[in-house]
């Protein structure tokens, strides 16, 4: 599932916001029948670099090990999900994601995700919290020293200093939801709610609360 692409400052390589589904694994529950399973394992988070003719897929989250389910305690502290919207530095060394389902922007030097040399267990320390949930696009100012996030799970924008990455300030939008389809929003989009891991929500099937428009075998019955 395709999300976002953003074009290098300098370089001229596209960067896409991507996830990769496991629905060609039968799901069989813990795989004692079947012997296989996507279970903790429904789809990875990536960010693909398109560099010429080559196609890099670069998964944000290789520090899960998906084989021990539930994930060990602090997996999830280092994930991504649902990546979105993507900016870079203005001198491109940078690049900016919004995790929508983490309620995290991440934060990764360009080079490391060239050559997929990046640490999420390091690489975490670096990314941003935003206190809105659900970050879903990302703004750059003129003067490249602050980043507006529009954060969807409150209808809001946060302000964060481009290079300390601290919250500067948050303000809420008007909108005319009820308040219960404000205060649902999270059970389908919130990772960080929803699984061990960190990785996985309601909505990496039903994107956007629609569907995949993929074909799922769940196995028997």
């Amino acid at each position: 599932m395709l999300f976002r692409m953003a074009t290098h400052p300098v370089s001229g390589r596209v960067y896409v916001t991507n996830t990769e589904a496991k629905n060609l694994t039968r799901f069989e529950g813990p795989g004692t029948t079947g012997g296989s399973t996507v279970q903790g394992n429904l789809h990875q988070a990536r960010i693909t670099v398109l560099d010429g003719d080559a196609v890099l897929p670069r998964h944000l989250n290789k520090h899960i090990y998906y084989a021990v389910t539930p994930a060990p305690a602090g997996t999830r502290d280092h994930s991504l999900a649902t990546p979105t919207d993507l900016t870079f530095s203005p001198d491109g060394s940078t690049l900016f994601v919004a995790a929508f389902g983490s309620s995290r922007i991440g934060r990764f030097n360009t080079a490391d995700l060239d050559d997929d040399s990046f640490d999420p267990t390091v690489a975490s320390a670096d990314y941003i919290t935003v206190s809105g949930g659900g970050p879903a696009g990302l703004a750059l100012s003129a003067g490249g020293d602050r980043r507006f996030v529009l954060t969807r799970f409150d209808n809001g924008i946060s302000m964060i200093d481009a290079t300390s990455g601290g919250e500067l300030s948050h303000q809420a939008l008007p909108s005319p939801e009820p308040a219960h389809v404000v205060d649902g929003r999270r059970f389908l989009y919130d990772a960080n709610l929803t699984s061990s891991n960190g990785e996985a929500s309601c909505a990496a099937c039903h994107v956007f609360g629609d569907l995949d428009a993929l074909s799922w075998d769940l196995g028997n019955p």
